[in-house]
């Protein structure tokens, strides 16, 4: 199946995704990142998150790109978890902003962002292989 990039007209004006998530979304690397999935696989749930963040945040967009539902609850007690890029962020490189549903006052800038796509990533598999460890 070919990777959704959101090559459509619904992203912010001017806003990019980073080429090291492109080239991760598209990679077989992609799919080894439990509890984290990278969403480029499902266009359905990729505009489905993105539209709910345009009603929850409607001033200030985020581009979901990964997504944790862990139905085990080990992660997060099963809430869904989304790991999103700073849709007013022009530069290329936009900083990756995390939202959570279990706490939904929390705004995803009230907590420090990962500086870009590759932080994050660093990040998501450190949890993934933590996670992966707990599993057995």
């Amino acid at each position: 199946m070919k990777a959704y990039l959101y090559d459509s007209p619904v992203l912010p004006d001017g806003f990019k995704l980073p080429k090291a998530y492109i080239d991760f979304a598209i990679s077989s690397d992609s799919q080894d990142l439990l509890p984290w999935k990278i969403m480029a696989g499902d266009m359905a749930a990729c505009l489905s998150y993105f539209g709910a963040m345009l009603l929850k945040f409607p001033n200030r967009p985020l581009v979901p790109f990964a997504i944790v539902h862990d139905e085990s609850g080990v992660y997060n007690d099963g809430w869904i978890v989304l790991a999103c890029f700073d849709g007013t962020d022009l530069s290329g490189d936009p900083p990756v902003r995390i939202y959570d549903y279990s706490r939904p006052k929390v705004f995803p800038w009230d907590e420090k962002p990962y500086q870009n796509f590759s932080a994050w990533l660093e990040t998501a598999k450190n949890e993934s292989s933590d996670y992966k460890s707990s599993l057995l």
